[in-house]
């Protein structure tokens, strides 16, 4: 039997790389933070070898953006094995999210976009509730999701479970199905799609927006789009579905 589509009544946000461009940020950091922990090497071709690892460790946090943070470091420690503990961990957290406060930037069009959607919002977020607060403020975006801020880290379980997606969608009274997400990554698709939303993938930030719209959709986005002028039509059509 196949389930009937009910239309979109709320909007739920990720906030790095949906409305903040901040990922490019973290990416950087993290990988100035992680790169001299790389173990050392020897041999003739110190050099060369050091580029591949750094890139290999470059491309290695880029897969992984989206991630909860633990998880992400976690995961690149032990590949990478670079012997991380607690105080480095979060001498990097806070690195992070420093960085990311300071310097991220609306994404491009975003700002139009929300203002020609007419929906309630809300942002559902990996990242730590006064890191997205922080960058929601630099970039004016704050007074529209004020009071809706969903962090990963205030669940029980981060993306990709669908927890934080739930908790919007519980913090307006709504059904899931009734809410329309929109994330960048493959983390927060999966989140999303489990929490029984109607997703909507964006890759307008992404490093690689081929490959990106392809995992995307691999990971159940139901549409894909890039340009944010894009957002507000594919909205409005899931609005008026009967």
């Amino acid at each position: 039997m196949m389930m009937v589509r009910q239309a979109i009544t709320h909007l739920i946000c990720d906030c790095d790389g949906v409305l903040l461009d901040s990922e490019s940020i973290a990416l950087r950091v993290l990988h100035r933070e992680l790169l001299p922990l790389l173990p050392a090497c020897s041999g003739a071709d110190d050099e060369q070898h050091e580029a591949q690892r750094s890139a290999a460790l470059h491309s290695a946090i880029a897969h992984r953006l989206g991630m909860y943070t633990d998880i992400l470091l976690g995961e690149v420690d032990m590949e990478f094995e670079l012997g991380l503990d607690a105080i480095r961990t979060e001498r990097i957290h806070q690195s992070v999210a420093l960085a990311c406060g300071e310097e991220a930037q609306p994404v491009p069009g975003v700002v139009e976009a929300l203002q020609a959607i007419r929906l309630p919002r809300a942002v559902a977020s990996n990242s730590d509730a006064p890191r997205i607060e922080a960058g929601l403020r630099r970039c004016g975006l704050y007074p529209q999701f004020a009071g809706r801020i969903y962090s990963g880290h205030d669940v029980a379980h981060p993306k990709p479970a669908p927890d934080v997606y739930l908790a919007a969608a519980a913090g307006f009274g709504v059904e899931p199905a009734r809410c329309v997400a929109v994330d960048d990554s493959v983390t927060g698709v999966r989140a999303a799609v489990a929490a029984g939303m109607h997703v909507l993938g964006f890759t307008g930030v992404a490093h690689d927006r081929k490959a990106m719209a392809r995992k995307l959709k691999e990971a159940g986005a139901h549409q894909v789009f890039e340009d944010m002028k894009q957002f507000p039509q594919l909205v409005s059509e899931l609005i008026w579905l009967r």
